[in-house]
């Protein structure tokens, strides 16, 4: 494997062919050990070669080229700051290469971001952008794409692997269940997500934010899983960040919003145990079981994450009802209004009072076909002399009338 920046600068120079390498210099600040780095001098600027130490490592750098890949012009454009730009790649042993551009800047401290400062304006702001982003963006890349019910499930499920642990406490568990349960704190619209966000990737030139870096975890989803490491900041920090992005996005559910940010948040310890347990590594889970009390120490500080619903005092519910309009109560029901709507529609269905014919139309009628009209009123002229016929045999007159009695 490639370990010092002269054998990396020879990769780089076989990776992107034409490249010139003019100095060289170790990359320390690079996925804490994932990645053996180093950063070149080139005619055209600084770029940085980067190998992965592992095969979890090569996996994430894997990601990161299809997120790059699909943050193509038009998508970066529309981002306030700078995103690195995949220059090439070659064989390096059992594993490979990448060069990319290097982005000037200083990656950010958490103490920096405070809730009155520009610093965390701005990345409010480039959050926002990215979560402005066409979703398309990511259902073209071949990027992860999940609504919501597919996040929620996730997290039920990273729920139940910690309890399957025997080390999640049983308080901890139905404080989880109890935001797993609520529906409505996972009724949203799925967004575009960094999805890695920390303050070591924001890169920074005084207050204001220059790159982003670690996107190979670039996807469709929960627009919370971008906010929550902003709980590591002073409280203020947390809800200026709800407040401005709120306002940004113009989006309702801001409380919903907080509650699945601080539960990601508190997630990150179920992480980190099964972390400890899947690595066999049990300082990791000693951490995490440590963690995990301190977070039932807190819980009272912290209330329930869910508010619940206030109950009404007898004063307020007498000021609501003082305060209700009194509707007018009509006398008819609304039986008698249909029986007097079928009343009418019988009424004049009946031609006998459906009143006269417009002029123009008798006479329309009159000049219809011969055989038509003749026809018809002969019909009517024999109906009305059986008619007067039986109307007379009823009154005792006629021919018909005697033969009819019993002899």
């Amino acid at each position: 494997m490639a370990t010092t920046p002269f054998t990396l600068a020879a990769l780089a120079t076989s990776a992107v062919p034409g490249l010139v390498v003019t100095g060289t210099r170790t990359h320390t600040m690079d996925g804490e050990g994932e990645f053996t780095a180093a950063v070149l001098s080139t005619e055209s600027g600084e770029v940085i070669v980067r190998v992965p130490t592992s095969p979890a490592a090569e996996v994430k750098q894997s990601a990161e080229l299809l997120s790059i890949a699909a943050l193509a012009e038009g998508a970066r454009a529309r981002l306030p700051f700078a995103v690195p730009s995949t220059l090439g790649m070659t064989r390096a042993g059992d594993t490979r290469a990448v060069v990319s551009t290097f982005l000037d800047g200083v990656p950010a401290l958490l103490e920096q971001i405070e809730a009155d400062s520009d610093l965390l304006g701005r990345v409010v702001d480039a959050i926002a952008a990215v979560h402005a982003l066409p979703s398309g963006l990511a259902r073209s890349g071949g990027l992860p794409v999940r609504d919501a019910a597919e996040v929620r499930g996730g997290a039920v499920r990273l729920v139940q692997r910690a309890a399957d642990t025997g080390m999640l406490p049983s308080t901890v568990r139905a404080r989880w269940n109890d935001v797993l349960d609520a529906s409505r704190v996972w009724s949203f619209e799925p967004t575009v997500v960094h999805g890695a966000l920390a303050p070591e990737l924001l890169l920074t030139e005084g207050s204001e934010l220059t790159g982003v870096l670690g996107w190979h975890e670039l996807s469709l989803g929960d627009p919370a899983a971008d906010l929550h490491w902003l709980l590591l900041a002073d409280p203020e920090v947390f809800d200026s960040t709800i407040a401005r992005y709120t306002a940004l996005r113009g989006v309702a559910g801001q409380q919903e919003l907080a509650i699945r940010a601080r539960f990601y948040h508190e997630l990150e310890i179920a992480k980190w145990l099964l972390h400890g347990f899947e690595s066999h590594d049990q300082s990791v889970v000693d951490d995490a079981v440590t963690m995990l009390d301190r977070l039932v120490d807190r819980l009272g500080l912290l209330g329930a994450p869910l508010p619940k619903p206030r109950v009404l005092s007898e004063q307020e519910v007498e000021r609501m009802l003082d305060e209700t309009p009194v509707v007018e109560y009509d006398a008819r029901s609304e039986t008698a209004e249909f029986e007097s709507l079928d009343e009418d529609r019988e009424f004049y269905s009946d031609r006998d009072f459906a009143g006269d014919e417009p002029t123009e139309q008798a006479g329309t009628r009159e000049s219809a076909g011969d055989s038509d009209s003749s026809g018809k009123a002969g019909d009517v002229d024999e109906s009305r002399e059986a008619m007067d016929a039986d109307e007379a045999g009823e009154n005792g007159g006629g021919s018909n009338s005697g033969s009819n009695k019993p002899g």
